[in-house]
């Protein structure tokens, strides 16, 4: 069987009795077990000739072992995305993913649980005969396994066999290649694989969960899945709010969930679809959805690229021009390359020029056939119920400083909240008084007081009391709350310098558990401040987020814990305490962007801007 199927999917074998809406995602613990034992000389060669061996994978002490989730999960999602399409149509090794690895490399702040990219690999028949000769060239004209339909790498957790699709005169192949495991995209991706993952197309994903469903690999993204119409590769950003809802019917109507992650019900919408097109399919399908939705898909016809009709999440494009020189060294490398990215700042890295923020509400639909020019790109719009109100907290927190989204500087809006916040709440009257940041997230807004303050004739002066271990990934976004204070611990050191004797005034973006604020103070205590008074940059967090933000239990927010500010003070051990005011926030936006009108803020306001589960856990049941 081995031998004769190269690695079949074995739900297309055995389960004939599946339902036609099913989809065969491409990451079973046979898969996973397979390929993760199969050694860098074995690539091409059947199972039978691979180092490879059918064991019980809950025995094999591999890092793929994992407990049964199925019936909770973590369908909450934050994370970023980072695609690449190329009119090119020459053998590109791994160009596509290389852009993929440094997109998510820079968007790593948004999620350090796990990553994943899918690579597709188009080329016509000119381009594949080129492409033989090569191989032959350096391989050999007499090894037909590396020219067999099935391509194989160690660790790849999606392998499927090249697909033929007739487009004009002569037949378009497209090949997929997948990798996702679990820790940072530096750790995931080595020199030995990703140079595996090859093609000018591209979709990766880095993520965090919220709730239980971290410890399993069936929810790395992307995915990768054949329907009908052939392959198809998903990222998604957000959080569906009305997944329940439609995931019931799913169930109700015998349909198999392979994850718990509320991603994989628009792969099943689209399989669903009636409609004759793709586009069309992927239109009907995001038009069924409510919440929070950015999300790259690549089949191997099309890209698209497509963003909730709300614009909770950003998502922007961009474009890498060649170089005349570049391009008349290799004419068939000559065509642009274009960029998808949650941040900008992924468009940095790699030198993209951003073209523009892709609209709320928007569906582009890249043909792989025609894509040298924007101006071959379809653009269309989902229906709108409930307006347009982009998540504000991306600002507070999650964007990295140098990015822009939403139209806006986020270093501008950060300083300008900071700024909004002194008007508010200046620093106490007294002698040695120090303004310092929470690293690093805070450090704008930390200057934007220290500055106004002054300006308003108050005596302070602005410093690094705070010095932050690099290598301790951020406490908001760690799985699960046992080890937080641990790591709250191992993340900061104190400046004497700076703190001894002195009124300190801690800034930091917000205030969450409040557990990071707790151990913070009693810190500076211990290093000899004076006195400590803290300071958010953002209202109190008071209710949680159905839209893809980690606010999972509105009992663990410290604001519900306690009455008022006073008690709030007390429980942190501070000897004041001041949070910037919703209209202060909205003002420190608006002063960066003034055509901005309207955001979600319903994690401080409670005020939600699309109907949500209200009472009901966000853990996601099947």
């Amino acid at each position: 069987l081995a031998d004769t199927f190269m690695f079949a999917p074995p739900s297309s074998l055995l389960l004939p009795w599946l339902p036609p809406t099913t989809l065969r995602l491409h990451h079973t613990h046979l898969h996973l077990h397979l390929a993760a034992t199969m050694d860098i000389e074995d690539i091409g060669k059947p199972v039978s000739s691979a180092k490879s061996e059918l064991v019980d994978v809950k025995k094999s002490g591999s890092k793929y072992v994992e407990e049964s989730t199925f019936g909770k999960d973590g369908c909450a999602p934050k994370c970023a995305v980072f695609g690449v399409v190329s009119g090119n149509r020459g053998p590109m090794d791994s160009q596509g993913a290389s852009l993929c690895y440094f997109g998510l490399h820079a968007q790593q702040h948004r999620g350090q649980e796990s990553a994943g990219i899918l690579s597709m690999e188009v080329h016509d028949a000119v381009s594949a005969a080129n492409k033989k000769r090569k191989r032959d060239e350096q391989n050999g004209p007499g090894n037909k396994d590396l020219g067999r339909g099935w391509h194989s790498h160690p660790n790849l957790t999606a392998l499927h066999p090249r697909s033929s699709i007739k487009k004009g005169k002569g037949p378009v192949r497209a090949k997929a290649y997948l990798h996702k495991d679990f820790g940072l995209v530096t750790d995931i991706f080595t020199k030995e694989i990703l140079p595996a993952l090859k093609g000018g197309c591209a979709i990766g994903h880095t993520r965090y969960s919220t709730s239980g469903s971290d410890k399993t690999t069936h929810n790395i993204q992307p995915f990768l899945v054949k329907y009908r119409d052939g392959h198809i590769g998903l990222a998604h950003n957000g959080d569906i709010s009305n997944f329940r809802k439609i995931q019931e019917q799913f169930v109700r109507n015998g349909t198999l969930f392979h994850s718990t992650s509320d991603s994989e019900l628009i792969l099943h919408l689209i399989s669903r679809s009636q409609k004759k097109t793709q586009p069309e399919q992927v239109m009907e399908a995001l038009s069924m959805l409510e919440g929070a939705f950015s999300i790259l898909l690549v089949t191997e016809n099309y890209f698209f690229a497509g963003r909730d009709p709300n614009g909770f999440r950003p998502l922007h494009m961009g474009v890498i021009q060649k170089s005349k020189a570049d391009a008349k060294e290799d004419p068939t490398q000559a065509q642009p390359m274009f960029c998808f990215a949650s941040e900008t700042c992924a468009f940095d890295l790699i030198g993209a020029k951003l073209i523009r923020e892709v609209e709320p509400g928007e569906l582009i639909c890249i043909s792989l056939d025609n894509c040298v020019s924007t101006s071959q790109f379809k653009s269309y719009k989902l229906p709108r119920k409930y307006g347009i109100t982009p998540c504000i907290f991306e600002y507070v927190y999650f964007a990295r400083a140098d990015s822009y989204i939403f139209g806006s500087s986020v270093d501008e809006v950060r300083y300008r909240s900071g700024q909004q916040l002194a008007r508010e709440s200046p620093v106490p009257k007294g002698e040695n008084v120090v303004v310092i940041p929470v690293p690093t997230s805070a450090n704008t807004a930390a200057l934007g007081y220290a500055r106004e303050c002054q300006k308003m004739g108050y005596n302070c002066r602005y410093d690094l009391g705070l010095v932050r271990n690099n290598y301790v990934g951020r406490t908001f976004i760690t799985p699960g709350q046992v080890d937080r204070a641990l790591k709250v611990r191992r993340k900061f050191g104190v400046s004497k310098r700076v703190v001894e004797g002195a009124i300190v005034v801690m800034v930091d973006d917000s205030v969450v558990r409040g557990t990071t604020s707790m151990r913070l103070v009693s810190l500076l205590r211990d290093h000899g401040a004076k006195e400590v008074h803290f300071r958010s940059a953002s209202p109190p967090v008071k209710n949680p987020c159905f839209f893809g933000m980690d606010f999972p239990n509105p009992k663990e927010l410290i604001a519900n814990r306690y009455e008022d500010i006073k008690a709030i003070t007390n429980a942190i051990g501070a000897d004041g305490l001041a949070y910037l005011s919703w209209d202060g926030l909205k003002r420190a936006v608006a002063e960066s962007n003034p055509s901005s009108k309207t955001w979600c803020g319903a994690c401080f306001t409670g005020n939600y801007p699309v109907p949500v589960p209200i009472g009901k856990s966000k853990d996601c049941e099947c």
